[in-house]
C-alpha cells in the first residue's frame, strides 16, 4: 500500500520563558563551566555514535563489484524523490534539550502521518534467499503487529531481517554473529533484505538494501538505490532513533533471558536510550566522565595537599641549614670582596707611594737642574781663574826670562860697577874712616843677612807644587764609595721591610690556620663530652690512660668513639655527615663494646691497666675501680692487608659502592680491630639507590649481611634441600657516635701549614737579622769613609795654607836682595890724590850706575811686573783654589741630590714593578668574582677605606667563618629543589582543586538537569510497571537504585508472585535476576516492563519475540490483553509480537495487524485466507447464538 504525507504539526519552537538562566538568545551557553558541560554532553554523545560505528565497520561492503541486477517482477517500493530527510533537530545542542516542556515531551516525541505510520516505523520488509525464505515480501501495520506461525516458520527470521537489514550487527540478535550464516543454505541466489521506513512527513520513504555474501563476512548497502558505506545507514537509524541494538525496544527470541541478565546499570542505560528526555544519556555519560574526573581529583588534591605537608615541614626543618649555609656563603662573598678591595687597598696605597716617588724625583731632579744652574757661573769662575792661572804662570815665566836677562845685564854693569866701585871704595877709604864704614856696614849686612837666612828658609822650603786633583779624585772615591754603601744598606733595608711583611702576613695565616685547627678540633672535643656523659667509666679509664702513657711497653689506643671518624671524601665523592641515612648505615655494623674497647699491644699493659685503676680500688672500697673494656691486638696488621669478601669489581657488579671499613677514618690498628671484630671488610654497603643483584648475591653465597640506606639485609642459606637463601630487613637504627666528623686530613694540611710557616718564619728572622747586623756594618762603613774624607779635605785645605805662605816668603827675599844692593854705599879713596882716578872712576862708575840704573830699573820694573803678575797669579790661584772649594761643595751637594734621585729611581722603579703585580692580581680576583660581586666591590671601593681596616674586617669575616659549622652545598641544592617542587607541587594542588570545583560544578549543574527527568522517567515506568502487575495480580515496582558513583547508578525491577491474598507474611518483594525468578517469572516481568517503556518511548517501533514462553494461559491472556490495549494506542509507535501459538478468546484491536506465516512445501493456489476467517466468525456467531438460545 501506499503512504502519503501527515499533516501533523512538528515540535513547536522554544520559547524565551522556557530558556535556562545561562544561555545567550540564540540557545548556547554563555559561562565556560557550561561550555564545557555543552562540550562534554556533545562528545559523550559523539562517542556513542563512533562506537556504533566501530561495531559496524566489520559489516562496510569493500568489494568493487557491480551491483546486482533486480529480477523481473520484484517491485521496489520507494519515492522517486531522493532528497535525504530532515526533521529540522540534527544541528540541536544535546544541552538544548530541557527546554521542552516536561508534561507533552514524551507525546510529542512520535510523529504520525495520516495513515497512522510514526517517522521510522517499517512499512515494507523483502528478503531474499534469507534464512527460511526464498523470497518473501510483507507490509507490517502501524500499530501491533502479531506475527504467528508455528515453531520453525520463520518468524525469528523477520526479527533477524529487520536487526541485519538496518545495518546492526548481528550479535544483537544472540545468535551466530557471522554474517554468512543467515544466508539460505540450499539456495545459491544471492541474499539481499530491503526494508522501507517511514520518511518524515512531506518526505519520502527511506528504502534500505543489504546484501549478504556466503563467503565472506563483507556486505554492502543501498539506500533508495545508491550504494552507500555503512556509516549512512547507522547515521540514518540515529536520526530515525531506531533502537534495534536496546533490549528495551528489540528483544530477540534468543535474547529474553539476557534481559533479566543485564545488570541495574546496564537497564539504566537501555532505558534512558528507549524512553525519557534524549538526552538522558547524554548527561549520565558527562556524569560518569565528571564523576571519574572529580574522584581522580579529589584523590589528586589529596595527595598533593598531603605530599604538600610533608614537604612543607620538611622544609621547615632543612630552612635553618640553609639559612646558616646563606650566611655563610654572604660571607664567603664578603671575603672575597674584602679580598679583592685589600688588593685594591695594597696596590693604591703603592700607588701613593709610587706618586710620593715620582714627585720625589721630580723634585730631586728640578733640585739638580736648579742646583746646577745656579752653580754654574761658579763652574764659569773657575774655569776663568783656570785660565787667568795658566796665562799668568805663562807671561810670569816670560818675565822671570827678561828679569833673568836683565838682572845679568844689571849683574854685568854691577860687577863694572863694582869694580868701580871697588875702585872709588879703596879711594872713598882713603877719604873715609874705613873702621866707620866697616861698623856700619856690618851691621847692615848682618841685619840683611837675617832677614835673607829668614826669607831663604823659608823659600828652601818650598812646599810641593800644589795639586789637589789626586786629593780630589779620592775625595770623591771616598763620596761613591759612601753612596754605593748607603744604596746597599737601603737596598738591605728594603729587604728587611719585605722580610717583616712576609713574616707578617705568615704570622696572619699561621694564626688563621691555627684558629681553624682549634675549631675542628672542637669536634673530637664533643666526642670527648659525650664519652665523659654516657660512657663514664671509659672516660675515666681515658683519663687515667694520658695520664701514665709513660708507664706501658708498648702502644695503648682509646677507644674507637674517640678517634674514628667518617671520611670526608671517598672515591671523589663527598660524603656528608649530616646525612643521616648515611651515618646510620656506616655505623650499623659496629656495636657499642666494639666503639668502647681500649686496644693494647701488649698483653702486660692490658694487666697492668686494669690491675691499676680497677682490682687496687675494688679492694680498698668496694665498687671504686674503674671498669673498662680492653683486648690485645696484633702489632702487624695492616689494613691492606685484611681479608674482603668481595673486590671491587664484584661490588659495583651487585649493586654497592664500598665496604663499611672504606668509609672510616682513624688510626690504623683501630681501623683493623673495628674491621677485624665488626667484620667490617665483609659488609659491603649501597651509597647511592640502584637495584641489587640479588641472585648473584645468592649465587655467590659468600655474603651474611649487607646495608643499603633503607636498612640492614641479614642473608641465611639453607642447609638442607635447595639450599634457598632467605633475607632478613632491619630498619636502620639512629647512629650515636659517627654523627660528628672530624677532617683529618684537614688537620693534618693546617698542622703541616703551621709548621711549615714557623719554620719560614724562623728562616726569615734569620734573614732578619743577617741583613740587619749586614746593614749596621754597612752604616759604620759610611761613618768611616765621612770621617776619612772630612780628614782630606782638611789635609787640602792644609796643603793650600803652605804654598801661600811659600809665596809670600819668595817674594819679601826678593824684595830684600834689591834693597841691598839699593844701600850698598860707593867708597871713595882718598879724596885728593884719587880725584883724578876717582873722577875717572867716578865718571865711569857714573856711566856704569846710570847704565847699571837703567839696567837695574829696567829689571826692577821686569821684576816688579813679574810680582804683580805673580802676585795676581798667586790671587788667581787662590782664587781658584777657593772656587775649587767652593764648586767641591756645590758638587758634593749635587752628588748628594744625585744619590738621592738614584735611591728614589730605585724605589720608584721597585714600586712600579709591585704596582704592576699588584694592579694584576687585583684585576684577577674582580674578574673572578660575579657581576654583582663585581658590583659590590665598585660600591665599596667608592667609601675609600683604609688598608689597616680591611685587613680588619677580613679578619673578623675570617673569625665569623671559622665559627660557623659548614653547611653542605647539597642541602640548600635539596632546599632549593624541593622550594621549586613545592611550587610545582602548589601549582599542581591548586589545578587539580581548580578541576575539582569545575567537576563539580558541572556535576552539580548536570545532575540538576539529569536526574529530575530521569526520576520522573523511574516514576511513569514504575506507575506503568506497578499498574500492570496490579491488573495481573501481582505485585511490582521499578526502583531508581543511587550510588556515590554514578557509573553504578541503575534500575531495579522488583516484583513478588505470591497471591496479594497470602496472610503468611512474606511481602517483601525481591529484585528481578536470572537466577532467582523462574523462566516464565521472568519473561513476565521482561514483556511487563517493555509495556511500561511503550508509551515512553522514543524508537519508532518494537520488537518481542516469543515473549510468552512458560506463561500459564491466565497470565499469557492478560498481558496479551495489556499489550493489545497499550500498543494501539496514538501514543505508542509501531510494535512487533512474534509468538508461535494463540490462545482462543483474546482481545483484539481494529488497529492490530495478524501476519500468519504459510509455510509448506505446496500451498494451493486458490487458498484464501479471508476465507477462513469468515468461515471461523460464523462458526463462532452460532455457537454465540445457540448459547444465548
Amino acid at each position: 500500500m501506499s503512504d502519503s504525507g501527515s499533516d501533523t504539526p512538528v515540535r513547536p519552537a522554544k520559547s524565551s520563558k522556557h530558556r535556562p538562566a545561562d544561555e545567550s538568545d540564540d540557545g548556547s551557553p554563555t559561562s565556560p563551566r557550561d561550555k564545557k558541560r555543552v562540550k562534554l554532553e556533545k562528545q559523550a554523545a559523539d562517542a556513542r555514535a563512533k562506537k556504533r560505528a566501530a561495531q559496524e565497520s566489520d559489516q562496510e561492503e569493500e568489494e568493487d563489484a557491480p551491483r546486482p541486477a533486480r529480477k523481473r517482477g520484484e517491485k521496489a517500493v520507494r519515492d522517486e524523490d531522493d532528497e535525504e530527510m530532515d526533521d529540522g533537530d540534527e544541528d540541536r545542542n544535546p544541552a538544548d534539550g530541557d527546554d521542552d516542556d516536561d508534561e507533552g515531551e514524551a507525546k510529542q516525541q512520535l510523529v504520525r502521518d495520516t495513515g497512522g505510520y510514526v517517522t521510522g516505523s517499517i512499512v515494507r520488509i523483502a528478503c531474499h534467499s534469507f534464512l527460511t525464505y526464498d523470497s518473501v515480501e510483507f507490509r507490517p501495520g502501524p500499530a501491533l503487529n502479531m506475527i504467528i506461525g508455528p515453531n520453525g516458520t520463520g518468524k525469528s527470521t523477520i526479527a533477524c531481517a529487520i536487526a541485519i537489514g538496518l545495518g546492526f550487527p548481528a550479535k544483537v540478535l544472540g545468535r551466530s554473529t557471522k554474517l554468512s550464516a543467515y544466508c539460505k543454505n540450499d539456495s545459491t541466489e544471492e541474499t539481499w533484505i530491503e526494508l522501507e521506513l517511514k520518511g518524515h512527513p512531506g518526505k519520502p520513504n527511506l528504502i534500505v538494501r543489504r546484501y549478504l555474501s556466503r563467503d565472506s563476512e563483507k556486505s554492502k548497502f543501498e539506500i533508495d538505490g545508491s550504494e552507500v558505506p555503512a556509516k549512512d545507514v547507522i547515521e540514518k537509524m540515529e536520526e530515525l532513533q531506531v533502537q534495534v541494538a536496546n533490549l528495551c525496544t528489540f528483544l530477540p527470541q534468543d535474547r529474553v533471558a539476557a534481559f533479566a541478565m543485564m545488570t541495574a546499570s546496564e537497564r539504566l542505560r537501555e532505558t534512558q536510550k528507549a524512553a525519557g528526555h534524549r538526552n538522558l544519556n547524554t548527561w549520565h555519560d558527562v556524569l560518569i566522565k565528571e564523576g571519574k574526573t572529580c574522584k581522580a581529583a579529589q584523590v589528586e588534591v589529596d595527595r598533593h595537599a598531603e605530599r604538600l605537608k610533608r614537604m612543607e615541614t620538611k622544609q621547615a626543618e632543612t630552612e635553618k641549614e640553609v639559612r646558616a649555609y646563606e650566611q655563610r656563603e654572604r660571607l664567603q662573598k664578603d671575603l672575597a670582596v674584602v679580598d679583592v678591595l685589600i688588593a685594591f687597598a695594597e696596590y693604591n696605597d703603592t700607588f701613593d707611594k709610587f706618586q710620593r716617588a715620582k714627585e720625589q724625583k721630580t723634585r730631586i731632579g728640578n733640585e739638580i737642574a736648579e742646583l746646577e744652574n745656579r752653580y754654574r757661573p761658579f763652574r764659569d769662575s773657575k774655569a776663568a781663574l783656570e785660565l787667568i792661572v795658566e796665562a799668568s804662570k805663562k807671561e810670569q815665566a816670560a818675565l822671570d826670562k827678561k828679569v833673568q836677562r836683565a838682572l845679568k845685564d844689571a849683574d854685568d854693569k854691577k860687577k863694572s860697577l863694582a869694580k868701580a866701585d871697588g875702585d872709588r871704595e879703596t879711594i872713598n877709604e882713603q877719604l873715609r874712616t874705613i873702621n866707620k864704614e866697616r861698623k856700619e856696614r856690618k851691621e847692615q849686612l848682618a841685619k840683611h843677612k837675617e832677614d835673607m837666612q829668614k826669607y831663604q828658609a823659608l823659600v828652601d822650603n818650598e812646599p810641593p807644587e800644589v795639586n789637589t786633583d789626586a786629593i780630589n779624585a779620592q775625595i770623591r772615591e771616598k763620596t761613591l764609595a759612601k753612596n754605593e754603601i748607603v744604596a746597599e744598606a737601603n737596598s738591605r733595608k728594603t729587604d728587611r721591610d719585605n722580610i717583616h711583611h712576609r713574616a707578617t702576613q705568615i704570622k696572619r695565616d699561621v694564626e688563621t690556620d691555627t684558629r681553624q685547627l682549634e675549631q675542628m678540633k672542637q669536634a673530637g672535643r664533643v666526642r670527648e663530652l659525650a664519652c665523659e656523659k654516657f660512657d663514664t667509666m671509659s672516660w675515666r679509664a681515658v683519663q687515667w690512660l694520658r695520664d701514665n702513657q709513660d708507664k706501658f711497653r708498648g702502644k695503648v689506643y682509646e677507644p674507637a668513639r674517640l678517634n674514628v671518624f667518617i671520611k670526608q671524601e671517598f672515591n671523589g665523592r663527598k660524603l656528608d655527615v649530616r646525612d643521616n641515612e648515611l651515618v646510620n648505615m656506616i655505623e650499623g655494623p659496629i656495636s657499642m663494646t666494639h666503639f668502647s674497647t681500649f686496644l693494647f699491644e701488649y698483653q702486660e699493659d692490658y694487666d697492668l691497666m686494669y690491675r691499676t685503676i680497677h682490682d687496687e680500688p675494688e679492694r680498698e672500697r668496694k665498687g671504686s675501680g674503674i671498669r673498662f673494656n680492653g683486648t690485645t691486638i696484633d702489632r702487624n696488621w695492616r689494613l691492606s692487608e685484611m681479608p674482603r669478601t668481595l673486590t671491587d669489581e664484584q661490588l659495583n657488579r651487585l649493586g654497592f659502592d664500598a665496604m663499611a671499613i672504606d668509609l672510616l677514618d682513624g688510626p690504623e690498628a683501630v681501623l683493623c680491630y673495628l674491621a677485624d671484630a665488626a667484620n667490617l671488610t665483609k659488609v659491603p654497603l649501597q651509597l647511592n639507590r640502584r637495584p641489587l643483584a640479588n641472585s648473584e648475591i645468592e649465587k655467590l653465597r659468600v655474603l651474611q649481611r649487607y646495608y643499603d640506606r633503607d636498612g640492614s639485609y641479614s642473608v641465611k642459606y639453607s642447609s638442607y634441600g635447595g639450599k634457598f637463601a632467605q633475607h632478613d630487613f632491619r630498619a636502620l637504627q639512629r647512629a650515636k657516635i659517627l654523627n660528628s666528623t672530624v677532617d683529618q686530613s684537614r688537620i693534618k694540611a693546617l698542622q703541616q701549614r703551621i709548621d711549615q710557616g714557623q719554620e719560614q718564619r724562623m728562616k726569615l728572622k734569620e734573614d732578619f737579622d743577617r741583613l740587619q747586623r749586614e746593614e749596621a756594618d754597612l752604616v759604620a762603613q759610611v761613618d768611616q769613609l765621612e770621617e776619612e774624607r772630612a780628614e782630606l779635605v782638611q789635609e787640602k785645605n792644609a796643603m793650600q795654607k803652605a804654598h801661600q805662605q811659600w809665596l809670600k816668603a819668595k817674594s819679601r827675599l826678593g824684595m830684600r836682595a834689591y834693597d841691598k844692593l839699593k844701600a850698598k854705599p860707593s867708597e871713595s879713596d882718598r879724596r885728593a890724590a884719587l880725584n883724578t882716578r876717582l873722577r875717572t872712576i867716578m865718571d865711569k862708575r857714573v856711566r856704569y850706575a846710570l847704565e847699571y840704573k837703567d839696567l837695574v830699573m829696567h829689571a826692577a820694573d821686569l821684576l816688579e811686573s813679574s810680582i804683580k803678575v805673580n802676585l795676581q797669579a798667586l790671587q788667581a790661584d787662590n782664587d781658584k783654589r777657593a772656587m775649587d772649594v767652593m764648586t767641591e761643595e756645590r758638587d758634593e751637594e749635587i752628588e748628594a741630590k744625585k744619590q738621592e734621585l738614584a735611591t728614589v729611581q730605585a724605589e720608584y722603579a721597585m714600586l712600579v714593578q709591585s704596582g704592576k703585580q699588584l694592579k694584576a692580581v687585583a684585576e684577577d680576583r674582580i674578574n673572578s668574582l660575579t657581576p654583582a660581586l663585581r658590583d659590590r666591590v665598585e660600591t665599596r671601593r667608592e667609601e675609600d677605606l683604609p688598608l689597616a681596616q680591611l685587613q680588619d674586617d677580613r679578619t673578623d669575616i675570617e673569625t665569623n667563618l671559622n665559627c660557623m659549622q659548614a653547611v653542605s652545598p647539597a642541602v640548600l641544592e635539596a632546599f632549593k629543589k624541593r622550594q621549586r617542587e613545592i611550587a610545582d607541587l602548589r601549582e599542581k594542588f591548586e589545578d587539580a582543586e581548580s578541576r575539582l570545583n569545575e567537576s563539580k560544578d558541572i556535576i552539580s549543574t548536570t545532575e540538576s538537569r539529569w536526574l529530575p527527568k530521569l526520576e520522573r522517567l523511574v516514576q511513569d515506568v514504575s506507575a506503568k510497571f506497578s499498574a500492570y502487575f496490579d491488573t495481573l495480580g501481582l505485585l511490582g515496582e521499578v526502583r531508581l537504585n543511587k550510588e556515590e558513583d554514578y557509573e553504578k547508578w541503575g534500575i531495579g525491577i522488583f516484583v513478588r508472585f505470591r497471591d496479594p491474598k497470602d496472610k503468611s507474611g512474606d511481602v517483601q518483594l525481591h529484585e528481578l535476576s536470572g537466577h532467582r525468578q523462574s523462566g516464565g517469572e521472568r519473561a513476565l516481568t521482561t514483556v511487563t516492563y517493555l509495556l511500561a517503556l511503550a508509551e515512553l518511548a522514543r524508537a519508532p517501533f518494537a520488537l518481542v519475540d516469543e515473549i510468552n514462553q512458560g506463561m500459564d494461559q491466565r497470565a499469557e491472556r492478560n498481558m496479551h490483553k495489556m499489550l493489545v490495549e497499550t500498543t494501539c494506542s496514538h501514543d505508542v509507535g509501531q510494535y512487533f509480537l512474534l509468538t508461535p501459538k494463540l490462545l482462543p478468546d483474546l482481545v483484539y484491536h481494529p488497529k492490530m495487524k495478524v501476519l500468519v506465516i504459510n509455510v509448506s512445501p505446496w500451498i494451493p493456489g486458490n487458498l484464501s485466507l479471508e476465507k477462513i476467517l469468515n468461515k471461523k466468525r460464523k462458526l463462532l456467531r452460532q455457537k454465540a447464538a445457540a448459547a444465548a438460545a
